[in-house]
């Protein structure tokens, strides 16, 4: 069977079908749906009897171009639902080709550290930096990028960590970061829960004791809060000589209140008994009269376990509080 004779078969039974759903439609007619669904349906009929005349007319006519002219009606819409996902991903990756492409910094020195960073590739950035580039500190810029790498992404972690602590060891400066920030960049790391690279950032200097410009709150609410490793990141936090009794206002109301009661608020009971060991007072009281103490005896009469306490958290926190 030739080439014509194949296509001349498929255009019919594309016809078939069409003539076949016309009629089905034609004599019972699809009901129900809001109005813009059935205004949808009818359009969708319409185009159908119009494609059945086309392809009907065109297979009629005694040329080998019609039954070809036919096929290709038939054949490039199926083609295009068919090409186009695959063509929108190919520009999709393209274009996140050309934009990995862009340089990270201008100058050539750092921007093959900066993309060495990015790809996790210590041994890389361990040869780039046997001569450091004399613009390292250059508003911090490169340090910020490694800390950020590290800190916002799950893409090979131990090995962004070992560029990060090579960056320091080649003479990066962790005040030329914060220079000029709303919000020192270690409160990121307490916010996220990630306890290592905190402890990495107050080994270079940073302050355990910082504050929120703008929401004036200690970074060990930012701990307490955390989403990733909280009791972890407090107790490093307080290894640095974070003050466990800091105050902030979380609710006008409430008045001024401190991380342990902050960590009871969020049901943190391990985050609870850790604060005490070290110094936190267990007596503090809000501004509206309650107390840390009743607050435990409310909970203790229906605990329940969750992500963040178990009840070997809580068991341990009533132990101390004896």
């Amino acid at each position: 069977m030739n080439i014509i004779k194949i296509i001349t078969v498929l255009n019919w039974l594309v016809i078939a079908i069409l003539a076949f759903l016309v009629i089905a439609e034609t004599l019972s007619p699809a009901k129900g749906g809001d109005a813009a669904g059935r205004g949808m349906g009818q359009a969708i009929y319409y185009l159908a009897i119009i494609a059945l005349f086309v392809l009907l007319g065109l297979n009629l006519l005694p040329y080998n171009w019609a039954k070809y002219t036919a096929f290709a009606l038939v054949a490039l819409p199926i083609l295009f639902i068919k090409v186009a996902p695959s063509w929108r991903n190919m520009k999709r990756n393209v274009s996140n080709m050309l934009e990995e492409a862009k340089p990270i910094f201008p100058d050539k020195e750092r921007d093959r550290i900066a993309r060495a960073i990015y790809e996790g590739k210590s041994g890389k950035v361990w040869e780039l930096l046997q001569t450091p580039p004399p613009n390292l500190n250059e508003d911090g810029e490169l340090l910020a990028y490694a800390i950020n790498a590290v800190g916002h992404s799950g893409y090979k972690p131990e090995e962004r960590m070992k560029c990060l602590k090579l960056l320091f060891q080649a003479g990066a400066k962790l005040d030329s970061v914060n220079r000029g920030l709303e919000v020192p960049i270690h409160f990121a790391a307490a916010d996220v829960g990630n306890a290592e690279l905190l402890r990495l950032l107050l080994e270079h200097g940073a302050d355990a004791n910082a504050q929120h410009r703008y929401f004036k709150r200690h970074i060990l609410f930012e701990a307490v809060g955390a989403h990733g490793e909280p009791e972890a990141t407090v107790k490093t936090l307080l290894d640095f000589g974070a003050d466990p009794n800091a105050t902030a206002v979380h609710d006008d109301e409430q008045g001024p209140i401190t991380p342990l009661w902050r960590a009871a608020e969020l049901g943190r009971w391990g985050i609870c008994a850790t604060l005490i060991e070290r110094g936190a007072d267990s007596n503090i009281k809000t501004a509206d009269g309650k107390s840390f103490r009743s607050l435990v005896e409310k909970v203790s009469e229906n605990f329940t376990p969750h992500y963040f306490a178990s009840q070997e958290d809580f068991d341990r926190l009533k132990k101390i509080l004896k």
